[in-house]
């Protein structure tokens, strides 16, 4: 019997569970897999992906008074089968009622065929008593109340909380469970913004500039996947959100330069700092991966991009000798817990733990560290994240700066717009705020 999408759908949210697997990864190969990229049912697949993992928390809240015994005993797989038909019935209106509950103990006879009288009851139960579920009380608990309403994990909001405020916090949750826009960056290197903005119009796709980086093209509508398009394979383009396009930019000099890209992973914002050189001077990029650096340099050759080396290399241990001293400017896009990327990538939200940011803030210091041992006398060094959280973000900068006295703050590039940086010349970015990711940059200058 052919798999439904919504059968699917179950496949990858298990996926994501079981392996720890990104939902991006996953979707890319069902849609490649079953001929359903560009489809409605590819973009239906895709809907309900990422709104149960978007929304998983606050189905849960549901389900836990559904379900006698709650959820924490029960299998993952039935879980997924009972989020997806509650994510339909309460946040879709693509089937009726009925038909949701129906494919749902379909799916349940094909998967866990001794539960599907248990799926039929617990959605059923909740069509008969949907208005008489509520959430903890936002005045006696908010964070109780945002964690649950909006999807978050407790922990998460209450240092959010501390940061912003209750008003912000709800809008910047509301904003992780957002659809993030398609964002591309121009690949300057063979074609201006202008000319690529009438290109794409000449065509038929809808798009307009970005508001604050000066390479990026925000899409409207596609009519085709950007990957499958003239453009894309032409090398025109890369798909980049806005805020990562402009922590390369923090890193502008104006002039040739030797770079370091300290943790360049598949390489956007390498080949941003190599358009932006204009493919002169010379920029390294090192990861400890070699799969990623592959990738690299096959997405460097579509891009027209030859001033790109690679190496391998671990910053948790300090480099070798041929490292230090070399370079002009060193960019440290630092592994983090990637909570300014939520709405693009919500699966975190369920796997990232307090334990797990004080591992990353211990990797971080170690590597920043490190990596500062490249950058020569009078060179910058542009620490970075997709964090919005301090641990991650000005602390380790502050720590950092307290045992090199050698280093101080820099001065952003002109072309950053002042209501991206704060007092300190920090640049950040907020999903509720700007509608990109999250993200945090500091430069720090060699004296």
């Amino acid at each position: 019997m052919k798999k439904t999408v919504r059968h699917l759908a179950v496949e990858i949210l298990n996926e994501v569970d079981i392996n720890n697997a990104f939902a991006g990864t996953l979707l890319d190969e069902y849609l490649e897999k079953f001929s359903l990229s560009g489809t409605p049912d590819g973009r239906l697949l895709t809907h309900l992906v990422y709104g149960v993992l978007r929304l998983r928390g606050h189905l849960d809240w549901i389900l836990a008074k559904l379900c006698r015994g709650g959820l924490e005993n029960m299998d993952e797989g039935l879980k997924n089968i009972l989020r997806l038909g509650l994510f339909q019935l309460k946040f879709s209106d693509r089937l009726p009622d009925f038909a949701v509950v129906n494919e749902a103990v379909k799916i349940a006879g094909r998967l866990h065929p001794q539960k599907r009288a248990l799926v039929n009851a617990v959605l059923r139960n909740y069509l008969r008593r949907s208005d008489q579920l509520s959430f903890p009380s936002m005045k006696k608990n908010p964070a109780a109340y945002l964690a649950a309403f909006y999807a978050h994990p407790f922990w998460l909001v209450k240092r959010w909380l501390k940061i912003f405020g209750f008003d912000e916090t709800a809008a910047l949750c509301a904003a992780n469970n957002d659809m993030p826009p398609l964002t591309l960056r121009v690949n300057t290197l063979k074609i201006s913004r202008g000319d690529f903005l009438r290109r794409l119009a000449e065509a038929g796709w809808e798009a307009r500039e970005t508001t604050y980086s000066p390479d990026g093209v925000m899409l409207k509508n596609s009519p085709a996947p950007v990957q499958k398009s003239a453009f894309f394979k032409k090398g025109l383009v890369r798909l980049q959100d806005e805020s990562a396009q402009l922590l390369s930019r923090m890193a502008e000099n104006g002039k040739t330069e030797t770079l370091l890209d300290a943790c360049a992973g598949t390489g956007g914002k390498t080949t941003h700092l190599a358009a932006m050189l204009q493919n002169k001077g010379n920029i390294l990029a090192v990861d400890r991966s070699p799969e990623k650096l592959d990738e690299l340099l096959r997405e460097a050759n579509r891009l027209g991009i030859k001033i790109i080396e690679t190496q391998t290399l671990d910053w948790l241990k300090p480099p070798p000798g041929s490292l230090q001293d070399k370079f002009d400017c060193v960019l440290l896009d630092a592994p983090c817990s990637g909570t300014g990327t939520l709405r693009r990538n919500p699966e975190i939200k369920w796997r990232l733990t307090e334990k797990d940011l004080r591992k990353l803030t211990a990797a971080q210091k170690e590597i920043l560290k490190n990596t500062s041992a490249a950058v020569k006398k009078g060179g910058r060094l542009l620490y970075g994240t997709c964090s919005l959280l301090p641990d991650e973000n000005e602390n380790i900068v502050e720590d950092f700066l307290k045992n090199n006295a050698h280093f101080a703050i820099g001065e952003p590039p002109a072309s950053i717009d002042k209501r991206l940086l704060d007092s300190r010349g920090f640049l950040r970015t907020y999903p509720h705020r700007h509608n990109m990711d999250g993200f945090f940059g500091a430069i720090l200058k060699r004296q």
